[in-house]
């Protein structure tokens, strides 16, 4: 018979449990606010030292027609009006600058970030920290966090009102759903793509009725309906009325109350724009995000065999947007968060459960090893990470940079067409505006200069301030008592992404250096301007 513990032992044992547990508790209350601290650190270091891309001098221009003479017009071309309505009212309130511009999209991205840690009960605290760690430093979520576009808003709407929608299952309490509704009506009025997840979501709540009544589509439908009519009324509501009244100016424009007809037929025939091969997000997320997607894929399989309701859920989610997006026409870097955040999810827990940080038997050789593994993926992804983002921010040998970014020397050409401005009249100053390349870019910055002509006839170039594309360089060599300054607003390489070039990737030198044996294809731009010094 085993020997009884002295007294003084076993309270002695009980005590460092508690203090243990204490511990613990202190760690997972800190834990989250530092994690939390480093990614609102990454995202506003630096926030405006980038040139303005082109896709960002477009919202910046029509926000800032919004803010100076309330104007808008629903295009589906330039997504829904969330971004406008917003960014208006930060220039309102702030000012209208590049900062301020980048402000909500570098908030939302820390947002998102935190939002892990509302699932601690569904993924444990070290899943949602890991998840939450995967978001903080992932180049795609980093960089797009740090960049004036809908898809960091519509990442957080549609992740939040998931979260929404699980608490609500849990704890029955319509407000909940109502929130929903409010994020989900704001996802549809921030971008088209909205449509594509609603449909992802809807069709997993049909196959999930199905699975849990037993009965047809229909029958499982009106049972869900006859038990929550009321609070699935209100919320209905709710999206119908934010849908409308955004998208219609606040009834100001009611052709545009039922956007979806328009976004449809404009999106079901673009051709235009970036697009690539069925693997085009593959390769992508190979290059930049190898943790999600190798612990990602490994949760999926793993996942599937343990029955975890919020796991399926997420692979669901991630392998329908992988298939949907591959298959459409537009390919492009920033909708690759969208199939990048589900799956996300799926690493943090997948990693949580098989990662070990303590003493393990001998015999137990495979999670160290998965261990050494992870920390190795990590570093790597970290490391692509930071030179994305703080580095090759403008390098078209980074794919995740679109070809319609400018070169940093583009800051020191506007700064140059400034400076000069002041020497003359100011925002009066005479600028001759030669470049249909470049006008969206100048109808940014030149949005105070009040006497502007923009691509004038045949004429004398005598102007102040003279704006041209390099190719038209020749029709100004007669120009004496001009100086010059050149710069370029977009440089790319092309990217077949053929099997070789797959390969090439694959190099140590392009892998950690992004170097490339040949310069990229650039469109130049000329700044010609008479100095009174």
């Amino acid at each position: 018979m085993e020997r009884l513990k002295p007294l003084h032992l076993k309270v002695d044992s009980m005590q460092e449990t508690k203090r243990s547990s204490f511990r613990f508790e202190k760690v997972e209350l800190y834990l989250p606010f530092i994690l939390i601290a480093l990614a609102f650190a990454l995202r506003f270091y630096n926030l405006d030292f980038r040139p303005f891309h082109h896709d960002e001098s477009v919202h910046a221009h029509f926000s800032y027609l919004l803010f100076k003479q309330g104007i808008y017009g629903y295009d589906p071309k330039w997504h829904g009006p969330f971004l406008y309505y917003l960014t208006a009212a930060m220039y309102r309130l702030f000012g209208d600058t590049e900062w301020i511009s980048r402000l909500m999209p570098a908030l939302f991205g820390v947002a998102l970030v935190a939002l892990p840690f509302a699932l601690k009960k569904q993924l444990g605290f070290k899943g949602s920290f890991i998840t939450a760690f995967l978001l903080a430093i992932s180049p795609s979520f980093l960089y797009y966090s740090r960049f004036f576009r809908n898809d960091i808003y519509i990442a957080f709407f549609s992740l939040a009102a998931v979260v929404c929608v699980i608490h609500y299952i849990e704890k029955r309490r319509p407000l909940l759903l109502y929130l929903a509704s409010i994020l989900f009506a704001l996802a549809l009025c921030t971008k088209e793509n909205a449509y594509i997840i609603s449909f992802i979501f809807f069709s997993f709540a049909v196959f999930y009725a199905l699975y849990t009544y037993k009965r047809s589509t229909a029958k499982a439908l009106m049972t869900i309906l006859k038990l929550q009519w009321l609070p699935i009324t209100i919320s209905l509501s709710i999206i119908a009325i934010i849908y409308t009244s955004f998208y219609s100016f606040f009834f100001k424009n009611p052709q545009d109350s039922f956007a979806l007809f328009r976004a449809v037929s404009h999106w079901a025939s673009y051709s235009a724009g970036p697009t690539g091969p069925f693997y085009f997000y593959a390769v992508l997320s190979s290059l930049y995000e190898l943790p999600i997607l190798i612990f990602g894929i490994a949760g999926i399989l793993y996942f599937a065999r343990k029955k975890d309701l919020l796991m399926i859920f997420m692979s669901y989610w991630a392998i329908s947007s992988f298939f949907i997006y591959s298959f459409i026409h537009e390919k492009a870097p920033w909708i690759l968060l969208h199939l990048l955040l589900p799956l996300t999810f799926i690493a943090g827990k997948f990693v949580a459960e098989k990662l070990s940080l303590k003493r393990v038997e001998r015999e137990d050789v495979y999670k160290p090893l998965f261990t050494v593994l992870t920390i190795i993926i990590l570093a790597f992804c970290v490391y692509t990470s930071v030179n994305l983002n703080y580095h090759h921010f403008d390098d078209p040998a980074e794919p995740m940079v679109q070809a319609a970014q400018p070169h940093r020397s583009f800051n020191e050409f506007v700064a140059k067409l400034n400076e000069v401005s002041a020497e003359h009249e100011g925002y009066e100053t005479r600028i001759l505006v030669m470049d249909n390349a470049a006008v969206t870019q100048y109808l940014w910055h030149l949005r105070h200069y009040n006497r502007i002509e923009w691509n004038p006839g045949p004429r004398e170039l005598d102007a102040p301030v003279i704006l041209i594309s390099r190719d038209k360089q020749n029709t100004t060599q007669n120009l004496t008592g001009y100086c010059q300054f050149n710069s370029s607003i977009m440089q790319w390489y092309n990217y077949p992404l053929t099997a070789s070039d797959c390969l090439s990737f694959a190099s140590p030198d392009y892998l950690f250096f992004r170097q490339i044996g040949k310069e990229p294809t650039k469109t130049g731009v000329v700044l010609f301007y008479k100095s009174e010094q």
